[in-house]
Formats: structure tokens, C-alpha cells, sequence
């Protein structure tokens, strides 16, 4: 027989028999995602559920109360379908997550127990007999708080209750006064039972037990009935295990196939009654049907009483009529579930969200020691990389007693308070030094860009309220002056200026050799007074004349220089020219142009035309400069043309003649360099003139006693040994003349020493011999490192940087001449140059020249910082075919 169904609220005027008294059985619990919510298959297949299709739910409570009336039985099932079946629970979830914005399950979960609450109160209010259903054989023990809260709430709201029955129809005032009916009976239904249990009726009883007494224990269930939320029997059975036989399909297409068979049977009264006997449970057909039977017939012919012990008095039962019911439920459901009430929801959620509770009440406990962790022992100021630290050890002991859903919001809060924290008063400017070290000073407004490009650390941007200051990290180094005769302490550097010039002009000055010949680079020379630095666009490339030079083309291994258009300078030990060897050259240029075979190595030939006119020293039209924009940055190839900084990086002085240096004594003149490496290298080459004409007053004749002359200082003995020797040769006149050349590494801590070649340190024996030559480190297919180990003696070697490049020109007819590129990081890191594009330097005679190298090297991507461990040469080098030599033009009268 199909029930009648409705949905609570409902208006009792849809049915008949109004006046009939009817019994409430209410079905509540949880259930498996394949029932589909459905937990009415234990009273009768009558109640079909509809399985095809997902039952919707009120949006508001996210709870459904599905009611069916049977009036031949005089029931009214009530069946509550709501967050605790798995199938709503996973269709709803989503939605109300993203309805109340909760970040984590537990925290809505509380909030949707609490909904679910309220319309377990309305069935506790309105029914005699409560089905708790359980999907397994186990009590869930998470119902002994639900139930506690319940009673709490039911307690605390009874006042108000019993005012609302009171204004409807037909309700006795025993009930109004107690709230409900009566104290509904609840039963245990458990939808499985154990495959090894034989004796299920001694599994019931274990269960009736068990859950007794934890109802007991916590007060849900006393002698009084009606002080408790619920009552079970005392002297009849209320826990029914189904043990039907197998396991249902565990399908979802195989259950409703089972449960729509099972609805199509039909069931007589007479069937009924050879099942129903009063002694059921030894009938060899056990059925739930047959057990919630008798507690009805009960209800019907006496009620229940199920108070307990020697003074109680009757328990309070009514059995309203269907007309009475649809009144008190309505008021009822309005009451506790569409109720604008906050002090109940209130009270409901605080009883419910025990999670939440005890996670505030733990992360409060704990986050005030996780900040005392961060503040013990911190400095006065300090940077990011020590907050962070501090951080993660507070955040260590904060994880590691904090608990629960509120973990993340008080871990949020621990780490603001932290950041709070350092950033009143006690954050450090952390701008970088162009070297790579912090600013130490508080955060301030001021100082010079650094190598962050002027923004703080943390990317703030400027504060009015900061103070005023210079950019220090508190790092000094030890450095040498320009031509290296003087050291001195520099504080760490936050801009290029200076770094690579204004120091080394005050050290200069303090040194002297501001007074010494200098060699004066090209820089911007303003010609208004609202010049301004040029802003630097990719693809407007300088073109350096001088670089041409293929690096990769391999070449000889011996030393040689070589003359095109009057200079020697770019050709490989053989003489092989490195100039392209461009077509559309002239032939004239072609005839200028001079290589050497493998015999001729360590010579330089040049080699002058016949035709001496003036078109073979004419230069090239260049582009002059601009007078009103200044290039911002350092000069390298990748500039773009016509511009120039405001100061050079590089320095070339003279100190004197030649004879300032001793071969048998050293570099006694320079301050910091080591002492077995305070030598030059000498660099003996061979420079041959072929078709020389009318010329012969300028060169030495052989045997000549001028061509005894020495170039050195080492006294009789070293002019004598090293005096210009010429002689003829086939074509021209050939003569040696010797340089002494030396390439300085400087460290940090201001040690100084040289090197015999790219790879190692100069080291002369304990008589000062040096046994290497200059030939290595002049060679033009051999790049110098521009970083390099340093030979003193710590615990962790320094990185020294090369830093200076010393030549000792000769008394000869020639010019020693150089050409200094720098490429301070591996491709495509630009090559730095001095600004000298039309030719290279050329060196006075018989002088002791310094040229020093920028200290910092400063891109548009910002400073190639030096290596903290030894690298390989393509991270820094000083380019091959930096030395030349080249013909001394006399003056035409």
C-alpha cells in the first residue's frame, strides 16, 4: 500500500481523518552515498524512495522532514534527510562552503551541525518514537555531544515553547507545560552485522549495554524521563541488528534494481500476523518491522513510562490527533529552523563548534611564546634573510603545540605581529653594495642607488618620514691608489662614481701622483648647463674599432707583435694578422698590411709604403660626441654611440723613467705586493723595418756608438746587456727591444702580487731571478682572469681582482701601445673599454706607466659582483691582444 506523502511544514486540510490520533515515528541518522539519503527500507518497502533521481533538500536548513501517513496503522513516519547522508552532504558541500566563505572543513562543518541541529530538535519535540539508523554495526560516539547540546538548548528554550503550544488548539496543558508529547523513545538500527557473529541476539544485548552506559555516564539519559532529551526501554529491547542475509549490491544500478523488486512485493495482513507473536525474537523470521510494531502497540494501549527507580512519578504521554499535529510541528519547525532568533544560534554553534573552540583556546595559549620566540636576542636592526630565520623558528614552535581548524589564521596572525615587529623601528635598509653586501643602517630615505637600483630591500618605496642618511654596510676593504705606491681602507662602494673615481682621486691626492703625467680618458664634456644623462634604448650598439679581433680563431703560441697603417698592434705570435681580411680594402691597404711566417716568430715587422702621403694617416670621419647627454652608466661596446660618462673608470699615470725599476731589486716603490712577487716580466721582441727610405738619421746604424744606449736602470751591467742591438736583415733593418711588463692582482685585505702567466702566480727565487717571461701574459691569443686566488695565507682563500696592468717602455725608436677590453662575466656580458676607439694608447719611451682597471664593473643590468670561490676564466677575463708596439713618427718641421 503506497503512504501518503508531504513535506513538513504542512497544513493538515490535504488529508483526512484530522481527528484520528496517530502515533510519530521519526527515522534519523546517516546513511551510504548509494541510498541516496533514503533510511526507510528497515520500517517497509511501502515507502519507496525515489532512487533515480537526487532528492533536493531545503536550501536554508539543507534538511528535508519527509513525512508519510498510514492511517490504517494510525502512524505518522517522519523521515529526516539532511547533512549526515553521505549523498547530501557531498551535493551540498560546495555550495555552502563558498555561501558562508570558510577556509576549512571543520569550521563549516559547525555550522552545518548546527543547522541539522535544529531540525532534530522539531523531532524531539513532536515524536514518540526516534529510529537512530547506523549504515555499519558500530555506535557512533560523535552523537553523545549532539545529544548533549540538544538537551542544553531544549532546556534553555522551554519557557518559550511552552508559550507557543499555548496559543494553539487542542493541546493539553500537560504538554504545554513539558514542551513535547512525551519523551520519545529512541532505537538503535544497525543496517549491518558481522559475518562471524552466529548468536545475534547476544550481539543486541552487548550493544544495548554498551550504549547505556555511555548514555548514562554523560547525563543524555536519567531516572526522570522527562528531564532527559530522549528515553530508552527499560524492560524491552531497543537495538535491532539486521542480519537479512548477504550484503546488498554495492552498486548503485544493482541497489535500486534490489529495492524496486523488494517494493513490487505485496504484503497481506495475514502474512503480517503469522510474523507478529510476542515472543518474536526466537522466531526463526526476524524482521525490524515486527520490533518497532510492539513499541507502537505500546504507545497506543498505555504509553511509555520508562522512568526508573522507587519514588518516580508517571511519565507525561499524549497522542495528539493528525489535525493537532500539523499545528504543533508547523509552530514547532518555524520555531527552531526559520526562527531569526540569534542568542539560539548562538548557543547552538558554541555548543557544537567544539573544535573550533579548542583550537582558539590552544593557538591563543601558544601564539604569545611562538612571538616571545622571535624577539629573544634580536639585534637593534636587522635585515630580511635574520627576520625570516626568526620567523621560521617561531613559526617551528608555534607548529608544534598549535592545533586544529585555526592553525592557519593564527599562524597568519603570528606572522604579521611578527612583521609588525621589525618593521616599527627595527628593519635594516639592506640596499646592496655594489660588491653585494647589505646597507646596515635602519631603513632611511637617501644614500646612492646600490646595486638594487635604489629601492630597499623589502621594495618599498620611499618614506617621508624616514630618516636622512648614507647607504653603509659596514665592510672596509684595504686598496691601492692609481699607481699603486700608496694603500689605503675604502668603504664599501654603493655607486660606480665612486667607486671607480672619486676614492681613487682622494687617494691620489693624499699619494701624490695626481701631480704625475696622466693619460686622460674621453668623458662627457657639457657645452649648457641643462645637460642630462641619455636614456639608453636596446639596439644602438657602439662600434669599437678595436674590436674586431675574432677571440675564438685560434692562434700561435709564440709572442710577436705587428703594424697595419703604422701600428703593430692584434697579430698572433707568428705575425698572423687578426684583422679581417676584408675584399673591398683597397690596395693600398692591403700593401700596409704585413704577416709573418712561422720562422720570423717574436718579431715585428714594419713595414712602410713608398708613397708617404697624407692620405695614409687620414682617419676615418667619427661621429663627435654629445655635448648635452652624458651616458649614465659605464662605457662598454654594447653603449650606444656618441655618448660618454661623466668620468673615467679607468687610469693611466706615468711614474717616471724607466730606471724607477730594478730588475735585481723589484717593485720596491709599490706598497702590499708580495715579496717573491714583486717582479716584472721581461718581454723581449724582435721589430724589423723593411723599405725604409731617407729615414736612415732616424735609425741607429750597427756600430754605431749610440746604438749602445741602454733603456733600463739596472746600472752599467744591465745597459750593457740589453742595449738596442740593429743589424741588417733582408729588406730593412731588425733590432730587439726588451719591456718589462707586470699584470697585478689585488685581494680584498690589500695583497698585491703578479702573474707569470693566466694561470699562475709570479714567483721569483730567493736571488729576485725571475725565470718566467712576459710572453704569456702578452700573448694576443691568451685572455687574463680577471678574478684570481690569492696566495696569502688564510683559512679561506680571498679572490683577488686584477686590478692594475704595469709597463716599462724602452729607449727606442718604438711605442709600446695598449688596448685594455674587459668582459667581467661569462657571454653576453658586455666588454668594457676606455673610451680610446680611434687607435690604441700609446706609451712615452723610457717611462714606468700604471694603467689601473675599474674596481667595479656596472652594467644596465646592474654590477658583475666577484666570485666568493675561484671560477673559470670566461667569468671574468681582460681580453687578448691588449699590447702593441708601434713606429715613433718623427715630427715633420
Amino acid at each position: 500500500m503506497r503512504l501518503r506523502k508531504f513535506s513538513v511544514p504542512c497544513s493538515p486540510e490535504n488529508f483526512t481523518h484530522t481527528e484520528e490520533k496517530v502515533v510519530i515515528v521519526s527515522v534519523i541518522g546517516k546513511s551510504q552515498h548509494r541510498a541516496r539519503g533514503s533510511k526507510t527500507e528497515m520500517i517497509g518497502t511501502h515507502l519507496l524512495v525515489d532512487l533515480v533521481n537526487h532528492p533536493s533538500v531545503n536550501v536554508d536548513s539543507l534538511s528535508e522532514i519527509e513525512g508519510y501517513y498510514n492511517y490504517q496503522e494510525r502512524t505518522i513516519y517522519l523521515h529526516l534527510r539532511g547533512l549526515f547522508d553521505t549523498d547530501t552532504l557531498i551535493n551540498e558541500y560546495d555550495n555552502f562552503m563558498k555561501k558562508f566563505e570558510c577556509k576549512d572543513f571543520l569550521s563549516g562543518w559547525a555550522y552545518m551541525r548546527e543547522r541539522y541541529a535544529k531540525v532534530l530538535l522539531v523531532l524531539f519535540h513532536i515524536s514518540h518514537i526516534i529510529i537512530l539508523s547506523h549504515p555499519t554495526h558500530t555506535f557512533d560516539y560523535s552523537y553523545v555531544h549532539l545529544f548533549r547540546a540538544l538537551d542544553v538548548i531544549r532546556q534553555k528554550n522551554l519557557g518559550q515553547i511552552s508559550t507557543l503550544l499555548t496559543s494553539i488548539l487542542g493541546i493539553p496543558k500537560s504538554w504545554c507545560t513539558n514542551g513535547r508529547p512525551c519523551s520519545p523513545r529512541v532505537l538503535f538500527y544497525f543496517e549491518t552485522c558481522p559475518g562471524a557473529i552466529k548468536n545475534i541476539k547476544k550481539l543486541e544485548h552487548s550493544l544495548e549495554d554498551q550504549i547505556y552506559h555511555l548514555l548514562r555516564k554523560h547525563r543524555i539519559v536519567t531516572n526522570v524521563s522527562a528531564n532527559s532529551l530522549f528515553a530508552i526501554p527499560a524492560n524491552q529491547e531497543f537495538v535491532y541488528v539486521n542480519n537479512s542475509g548477504p550484503t546488498e549490491s554495492r552498486d548503485m544500478l544493482g541497489y535500486m534494481i534490489e529495492k524496486l523488486m523488494a517494493s513490487c512485493r505485496v504484503s497481506t495482513p495475514a502474512n503480517n500476523k503469522s510474523i507478529i507473536n510476542d515472543d518474536y525474537s526466537f522466531s526463526e523470521n526476524r524482521s525490524f518491522t515486527v520490533f518497532l510494531q510492539q513499541h507502537i502497540k505500546l504507545a497506543f494501549a498505555k504509553g511509555f513510562d520508562d522512568n526508573v527507580g522507587r519514588h518516580s512519578t508517571p511519565a507525561h504521554f499524549e497522542i495528539p490527533s493528525v489535525s493537532t499535529f500539523f499545528h504543533t510541528v508547523n509552530g514547532i519547525y518555524n520555531f527552531f529552523v526559520n526562527s531569526r532568533d540569534k542568542e539560539l544560534t548562538t548557543s547552538l554553534h558554541g555548543l557544537l563548534d567544539t573544535d573550533v573552540k579548542f583550537s582558539k583556546s590552544r593557538c591563543n595559549k601558544v601564539l604569545p611564546r611562538a612571538f616571545q620566540t622571535y624577539q629573544d636576542n634580536l639585534p637593534q636592526h636587522y635585515g630580511r634573510a635574520y627576520h625570516e630565520n626568526k620567523l621560521t623558528h617561531a613559526m617551528a614552535v608555534f607548529e608544534m603545540h598549535a592545533r586544529g581548524p585555526l592553525f592557519d589564521e593564527f599562524a597568519a596572525k603570528l606572522h604579521s605581529e611578527c612583521d609588525n615587529h621589525w618593521k616599527t623601528g627595527r628593519q635594516m635598509c639592506e640596499v646592496l653594495s655594489l660588491t653585494g653586501n647589505p646597507c646596515t643602517n635602519p631603513l632611511h630615505n637617501g644614500g646612492s642607488e646600490g646595486a638594487g637600483g635604489g629601492e630597499h630591500a623589502n621594495g618599498d618605496k620611499e618614506d617621508n618620514d624616514l630618516p636622512l642618511m648614507e647607504h653603509c654596510s659596514g665592510v672596509r676593504y684595504i686598496c691601492a691608489c692609481n699607481c699603486g705606491r700608496c694603500q689605503g681602507p675604502r668603504d664599501d662602494p654603493f655607486n660606480v662614481r665612486h667607486a671607480n673615481y672619486d676614492w681613487f682621486q682622494i687617494m691620489a691626492k693624499q699619494c701624490g701622483c695626481a701631480q704625475l703625467e696622466t693619460v686622460q680618458f674621453p668623458i662627457f664634456q657639457p657645452s649648457t648647463h641643462n645637460y642630462r644623462a641619455a636614456q639608453l634604448f636596446p639596439g644602438t650598439k657602439r662600434k669599437d674599432s678595436f674590436g674586431r679581433v675574432d677571440l675564438s680563431t685560434p692562434q700561435g703560441q709564440t709572442q710577436a707583435c705587428s703594424l697595419a697603417d703604422g701600428t703593430l698592434h692584434g697579430y698572433g705570435s707568428a705575425g698572423q694578422s687578426q684583422f679581417t681580411n676584408d675584399p673591398n680594402e683597397d690596395d693600398h691597404q692591403k700593401i700596409d698590411k704585413t704577416s709573418l711566417t712561422p720562422s720570423d716568430g717574436h718579431k715585428v715587422v714594419i713595414q712602410v709604403s713608398d708613397d708617404n702621403s697624407d692620405n695614409l694617416k687620414e682617419k676615418s670621419l667619427i661621429r663627435q660626441p654629445s655635448t648635452t647627454e652624458y651616458l649614465p652608466g659605464m662605457l662598454h661596446t654594447e653603449s650606444p654611440a656618441g655618448l660618454l660618462p661623466q668620468f673615467s673608470s679607468w687610469s693611466l699615470v706615468c711614474l717616471g723613467p724607466s730606471s724607477l725599476y730594478s730588475h735585481n731589486l723589484g717593485l720596491q716603490h709599490q706598497t702590499g705586493v708580495l715579496q717573491n712577487s714583486a717582479f716584472l716580466l721581461p718581454w723581449d721582441v724582435t721589430v724589423r723595418l723593411e723599405h725604409q727610405k731617407d729615414r736612415g738619421a732616424f735609425w741607429p746604424i750597427v756600430g754605431d756608438q749610440s746604438s749602445t744606449h741602454g733603456f733600463g736602470s739596472r746600472g752599467k751591467s744591465f745597459q750593457n746587456s740589453n742595449a738596442l742591438k740593429c743589424r741588417k736583415s733582408k729588406g730593412g733593418k731588425e733590432f730587439v727591444v726588451k719591456i718589462f711588463v707586470g699584470v697585478e692582482y689585488e685581494c680584498p685585505r690589500g695583497h698585491r702580487f703578479m702573474a707569470a702567466a693566466p694561470d699562475k702566480v709570479l714567483k721569483a727565487t730567493g736571488n729576485g731571478i725571475v725565470k718566467d717571461s712576459g710572453n704569456k701574459v702578452t700573448s694576443s691569443t691568451a685572455d687574463m682572469p680577471l678574478y684570481f686566488p690569492c696566495p696569502c695565507r688564510q683559512t679561506k682563500p680571498l679572490i683577488a681582482q686584477l686590478m692594475r696592468i704595469h709597463v716599462v717602455t724602452p729607449k727606442a725608436p718604438v711605442h709600446v701601445t695598449l688596448n685594455p677590453r674587459v668582459q667581467p662575466g661569462p657571454p653576453p656580458a658586455p666588454i668594457f673599454i676606455t673610451g680610446c676607439e680611434e687607435e690604441p694608447i700609446k706609451l712615452s719611451q723610457s717611462a714606468y706607466w700604471v694603467l689601473r682597471l675599474p674596481y667595479v664593473y656596472m652594467g644596465e643590468k646592474g654590477p658583475y659582483l666577484a666570485p666568493k670561490e675561484p671560477v673559470p676564466i670566461s667569468h671574468g677575463r681582460l681580453l687578448a691582444g691588449m699590447y702593441g708596439i708601434s713606429e715613433v713618427v718623427p715630427e715633420k718641421k
